[in-house]
């Protein structure tokens, strides 16, 4: 691999001044400037590796990508994350992370940094996960193994905040101004981006999801009862359409993306008890929605994970419970996008968040 951090741009067409002579003639040469013609430079993508692994319930998914955020190599590994204990959970993630440098026969002197996405609580400032449903141990300091291991920036943030990424990265009119990304699939989460950067309170993503609906409502993974992920997410859904149709049960209560798709073409078929799931779910993520534009006011609301791929059974359920429980006049400020999005984009996301703080650090190292 090649040791620069920048490469010369291909433009295809050579660079050359302009021919105008009217323009500022620095050398007096007949309107020409004296030197070599300009060179358009961009960041090396030889110049090291990235890594950044999604840790959710019952899959580590890992992905490899160049110094230009192009992914190189891809892993999913399906297991019960729930039996996984601190030192299993470590010894894990250092195994997909070497497999994916083996994959691409990536030095480990050429890994620049590790981005780690989890469902759940984290703490992004100190490398700590905190709580999760996809874990039975909360509390564990990841970060400090992995720097251990490898000897690189561990960069770790909630999934939706990776996904809000990978969205704003991917249409920039939506990195402009404060946006909120919803994400709605195995649980309901919310990244928070201002002008393409991720924020976040006490360093960890929004739990959207645990606002409470009712206090005497559907069970929660989280122990609670009521909250807005209770109605929404796959599992609640799954789980609540098992009380009245014959599904096949759900690994550790999490269904499958082929579970959550015929459930979906049941919904199709016209089914009065799906009618009706999917529209509590859609005034579940009314309130979400209302909640987000009343309280933070962005410019943007971004609907977004898997779990949108329902909302057109939500729809109505939705606009009509969002029209009663947000001012119009606050609505009206807001822009709100769906899309729907695969679980691919998690990873997407923290390639980049990994990226910004290498690239920083970069910075900072050659000043």
């Amino acid at each position: 691999m090649a040791e620069e951090l920048l490469c010369e741009a291909e433009t295809g067409a050579a660079m050359s001044w302009s021919e105008d002579a009217d323009e500022e003639d620095a050398d007096g040469l007949n309107g020409r400037r004296r030197g070599r013609p300009a060179v358009l430079l961009t960041l090396n993508p030889e110049f090291g590796r990235i890594v950044a692994v999604s840790l959710r319930m019952n899959l580590i998914e890992t992905l490899i990508a160049d110094f230009s955020g192009s992914g190189l190599a891809q892993s999913r590994c399906a297991l019960a994350t729930r039996a996984l204990d601190a030192g299993a959970l470590c010894d894990l993630v250092i195994a997909q992370i070497d497999a994916m440098l083996d994959a691409t026969a990536t030095p480990r002197h050429r890994l620049l940094g590790i981005g780690i996405a989890l469902q759940g609580i984290v703490n992004a400032d100190t490398g700590r996960h905190l709580w999760s449903p996809a874990l039975s141990v909360t509390d564990v300091d990841l970060a400090k193994p992995l720097r251990q291991a490898f000897g690189v920036e561990v960069v770790m943030a909630n999934d939706a905040v990776a996904v809000a990424l990978a969205l704003a990265a991917a249409e920039p009119a939506l990195a402009q101004g404060l946006s909120a990304t919803i994400m709605v699939g195995h649980g309901v989460g919310m990244g928070v981006v201002v002008d393409g950067e991720a924020r976040w309170g006490a360093g960890a993503g929004s739990e959207i999801g645990h606002v409470k609906l009712a206090p005497d409502g559907p069970q929660c993974r989280c122990g609670q009862r009521g909250c807005i992920e209770a109605y929404l997410a796959d599992y609640a859904l799954y789980r609540d359409a098992r009380t009245f149709l014959d599904l096949p049960p759900a690994a550790s209560q999490q269904p499958s993306e082929a579970q959550m798709a015929l459930l979906r073409e049941r919904a199709l078929g016209g089914d009065p008890r799906l009618e009706q799931l999917f529209g509590q779910a859609g005034r579940a993520l009314a309130e979400a929605v209302a909640a987000t534009i009343s309280v933070l006011r962005p410019h943007h609301v971004i609907l977004a994970g898997p779990g949108l791929q329902a909302f057109e059974m939500m729809r109505r359920a939705y606009e009509e419970r969002l029209d009663q429980a947000v001012l119009p006049w606050l609505l009206k400020s807001t822009a709100i996008h769906v899309r729907p999005s695969e679980s691919a984009t998690i990873v997407d996301g923290m390639v980049r968040r990994t990226l910004r703080v290498v690239d920083r650090n970069q910075m900072e190292t050659t000043e």
